[in-house]
């Protein structure tokens, strides 16, 4: 089902009109920003203007020789775990214990396999947090570029994205996260988001669904759900 859903998204995509791509980016809710370890302050500085390319190419080397591979989990392991911690986070009715759980996937999910790689991701989303947008931007796009399989790079791109109104530029990111992460449901959440914003009403409600499927006890998306049940049973007939 949810394979079939993602399928369906440039369907959908390729029947919003112009005029969605300039909706008003406070008109719905973002979700929160996904959680993540902070960058520590020595690798990225308050106010300052952040490492050129080639500092990142060289910092990134360093970083590879400090941690060695190791502590990277295999993709079978990953494989392995992602799935336990998915079939105890469907199970888990109480909020609380479910987010400990969803916090143990997002632990997997950082890992991209490269300690330079994690490194860039933190210091976007610290840049982002304080609202230095452009930095973050540069961050994400580095993080995409030098690693174009790894989901997260992609969803915290899309959700800058949004961030900055920019709604083509974040569905386009997010379906490529769902692509390589099918069970992303924060991505999922945020799609619902970017669908609410242009309208299209069904197709929100579907992503929201797909998210608490996967995610029982996330409350906010519940809400959405209830939300618009109504609104997306009604346009279904």
């Amino acid at each position: 089902m949810l394979k079939t859903f993602i399928l369906s998204l440039c369907v959908v995509f390729a029947g919003l009109s112009v005029s969605a791509q300039t909706v008003d980016p406070d008109s719905i809710p973002l979700p929160e920003l996904a959680p993540i370890p902070e960058a520590p302050d020595r690798d990225d500085p308050e106010g300052g203007e952040g490492p050129t390319v080639k500092e990142e190419s060289v910092l990134g080397d360093a970083v590879e020789e400090a941690r060695p591979d190791v502590f990277i989990l295999s993709p079978e392991d990953r494989i392995e775990q992602l799935d336990t911690l998915f079939g105890k986070l469907k199970r888990e009715k109480d909020p609380k214990e479910a987010e400990l759980i969803a916090e143990e996937i997002w632990a997997i999910w950082l890992q991209s396999g490269r300690p330079s790689i994690d490194l860039m991701l933190r210091r976007g989303v610290a840049a982002q947090k304080r609202g230095d947008l452009p930095k973050a931007r540069r961050m994400f796009e580095h993080v995409i570029r030098l690693q174009p399989d790894y989901a997260e790079g992609w969803a915290r791109s899309a959700r800058l994205a949004l961030e900055q109104g920019r709604v083509a530029d974040a569905r386009a990111d997010m379906v490529q996260t769902l692509i390589l992460e099918p069970r992303h449901f924060y991505g999922l959440w945020t799609l619902g988001n970017i669908f609410e914003r242009t309208g299209q009403t069904e197709a929100a409600f579907e992503s929201y669904s797909e998210a608490l499927d996967l995610y029982p006890a996330l409350e906010e998306v519940e809400k959405r759900v209830k939300a618009l049940r109504g609104a997306a049973e009604g346009q279904a007939l």
